[in-house]
């Protein structure tokens, strides 16, 4: 059965309109005129934890134009679908709070070994 014009229109759209609220998984590495080490300060973007000390992010179509335009290097891995965070994952405040006291309260009773002080 044949789709109408509107229909495929609609669709199109739809698809358009998902591709645009894709985030991707990259890799961001300074431009050639970057005039100091704390060029990644500054990104705006949700950084992502990596060991080998790259700057990492989640970031939208919206964030990939705005740093290629502003001369970075953009390097893409994956793209994930744009889902509502799952509220199981958002701390509250209080308890947030909660597990920082927890944790320098942890620091205050084991404080570890003393730091070397030339006499």
């Amino acid at each position: 059965m044949k789709r109408s014009k509107k229909a495929d229109e609609a669709a199109r759209q739809d698809r358009s309109a998902a591709l645009l609220k894709m985030r991707f998984q990259a890799t961001i590495y300074p431009a050639r005129n970057a005039k100091t080490k704390n060029w990644a300060d500054d990104l705006d973007v949700d950084r992502v934890p990596d060991a080998e000390g790259r700057v990492r992010a989640l970031i939208t179509v919206e964030d990939l134009v705005r740093l290629l335009e502003r001369g970075l290097e953009v390097r893409l891995y994956r793209a994930h679908a744009y889902e509502p965070l799952d509220p199981a994952l958002i701390a509250t405040d209080k308890e947030f709070k909660s597990w920082l006291e927890e944790q320098v309260n942890t620091l205050k009773a084991n404080p570890g070994p003393k730091p070397f002080i030339k006499p």
